[in-house]
C-alpha cells in the first residue's frame, strides 16, 4: 500500500482549552475528541504507536484501546500496520477523519471567540 504524505502538525494539544472550547462529537454511541484525534495525528507524524503514546505520556496498550474504540466506530480502518514491525500510517479515511476533525476545532474556535470574550468581559465585576 501507498504511504500517505504526512499532515503538517496543525493540532495543538491545548487548542482546546486555549479559548475555553473544548470539542467532543458523540454520534450512535461513540465519543471522538481531542486526545484520541491527537493519537491518531502523531501516529501519522512519527509513523509508530508506541511512538506516539510515549509523547502522549501513556502506554501502548491504552493507545492501542483507544484506537479501537475510533476503529469501533467506523465500517473503515483508521491505521494500517506494517509488515514487519515497520511501524504504522494512518489510513486514507484516518487523514480524512483527522482533517474533518482538524477543521471542526478550527471552525468552532473561530466562531466561539466572541462568545469568549464577552463571557470573560462578564466576569470581572464592576
Amino acid at each position: 500500500m501507498k504511504k500517505l504524505k504526512k499532515i503538517k502538525s496543525t493540532f495543538q494539544p491545548d487548542l482546546a482549552n486555549s479559548k475555553g472550547v473544548k470539542i467532543k462529537v458523540y454520534f450512535n454511541g461513540h465519543m471522538i475528541g481531542a486526545g484520541k484525534m491527537e493519537l491518531i495525528q502523531l501516529i501519522n507524524l512519527e509513523g509508530s504507536i508506541r511512538s506516539a503514546a510515549k509523547t502522549m505520556g501513556m502506554s501502548t496498550k491504552k493507545a492501542d484501546k483507544l484506537l479501537k474504540s475510533v476503529e469501533n466506530a467506523f465500517a473503515y480502518p483508521i491505521v494500517i500496520k506494517q509488515k514487519g514491525n515497520k511501524g504504522t500510517i494512518i489510513s486514507k479515511f484516518g487523514k480524512e477523519l483527522l482533517d474533518k476533525y482538524l477543521n471542526l476545532c478550527q471552525h468552532l474556535l473561530e466562531e466561539s471567540d466572541d462568545f469568549v470574550t464577552w463571557a470573560i468581559s462578564k466576569q470581572t465585576l464592576k
